[in-house]
């Protein structure tokens, strides 16, 4: 009986949403939360804090390693320092209360490089990171209320921006329209090397419309 206040106590925040940079979380499945955090990073953040209450307090720890493990490498493992456990008085439905305890993990990105990142135009350019990633950064431009995003990509990159298309439009957003024949453009563009000469590389852009 009282793991099943716990839990109920656990999702009284408004889960799954960041309410500033924070993500609580409650009972849904746990790539909701993932979800979330990622598309608080995507978004600019360079700390988002992940905190459950009761029998959530796994689920937390499984989404701090879902996004570090699976999405965005760069974040830093967390130190003691990033952990804070305690307890908290909360309010039950018959006028009493009754104590819970809470996990707050603070999850820091120490070295964006920017790759997945959409830039102020909504262009979303694909590099080596998992296609999720890039998944991720477009549904949250769309969500953002952009009427169109773009996905870009270079070289040995671009078969991938093809197959972020593919799992955006199929398992998430069913509603993207299928891209037409003048919302695929491919051409070659020149890169200095480091050594200072040119190469040609071909390079495909995808523009996404709901």
């Amino acid at each position: 009986m009282p793991e099943k206040q716990e839990l109920e106590m656990g999702a009284t925040e408004d889960e799954g949403m960041a309410q500033g940079n924070t993500v609580y979380i409650g009972k849904k499945p746990t790539m909701n939360y993932v979800l979330a955090v990622v598309t608080q990073f995507n978004s600019g953040a360079q700390t988002v804090r992940i905190k459950a209450r009761g029998n959530a307090i796994s689920r937390a720890v499984d989404v701090a390693e879902i996004v570090r493990g699976r999405f965005l490498r760069e974040l830093s493992a967390p130190s003691n320092e990033y952990i804070r456990i305690g307890s908290e008085e909360l309010q039950n439905e018959d006028g009493t209360s009754s104590k819970v305890s809470y996990i707050q993990i603070t999850a820091k990105n120490h070295e964006a490089d920017g790759d997945g990142k959409a830039d102020e135009d909504g262009t979303v350019y694909i590099g080596k990171k998992p296609a999720m990633n890039y998944v991720l950064a477009v549904i949250t431009q769309m969500n953002g209320g952009r009427p169109h995003v773009a996905i870009k990509a270079r070289g040995n990159a671009i078969s991938k921006a093809v197959d972020v298309l593919e799992i955006t439009r199929n398992r998430f957003m069913k509603d993207i329209r299928d891209p037409s024949n003048d919302a695929i453009s491919v051409r070659s563009e020149e890169l200095s090397n480091e050594d200072g000469t040119v190469s040609r590389v071909s390079s495909m852009e995808i523009l996404l419309h709901k």
